[in-house]
Formats: structure tokens, sequence, C-alpha cells
């Protein structure tokens, strides 16, 4: 472990600004939130043995039908897509 490593981002953190920290604590839960969302995504991609990419694209087709697990892979694999910039 790197102590050193540790003591210097304790001592950065400290340094941040109640509203600094609040961001940290957002994006420390968001990146969170995106490893479990991967996690479930892998789960689905082995349990069907395919990529979600691949099962994404014959959802939308209409090819799998609309089975609980298509829906909730679906959604997973939307909320991972990045958001269109609003102009």
């Amino acid at each position: 472990m790197n102590n050193q490593l540790i003591d210097g981002l304790v001592q950065t953190i400290l340094s941040l600004s109640l509203e600094e920290r609040q961001l940290l604590l957002k994006r420390i839960q968001d990146a969170q939130t995106r490893d479990e969302i991967h996690q479930k995504l892998h789960h689905y991609e082995q349990q069907y043995s395919m990529t979600s990419e691949q099962f994404y694209q014959q959802f939308l087709t209409g090819e799998l039908g609309d089975a609980a697990d298509y829906v909730d892979w679906a959604g997973f694999y939307e909320m991972l897509q990045p958001q269109p910039v609003a102009s």
C-alpha cells in the first residue's frame, strides 16, 4: 500500500470545499454505478452468449421478444450510451 499517496489524497480531500467534496462523492458514486451496470451487462452476455451490442440490435428489431431479462438488459445497455449534446 502506498501510504504516502493515501496521505496526499487525504490532505487534498480535506482542503476541498463542501461543494467540491459533494461533487467528488457524486462522481465516485456514478463510477460505482457504471461498474455495477457493466457487471450486469457481463452477466447477461454470459447467460445469453452474445455481446450487449448484438443483443441490443436484435432487441430493437423485435427479434428477441420482450422477456423481462431483455427489457432489463436493454435498459442497462442504454444507461451506458453517450447522451446526445443539446444544441
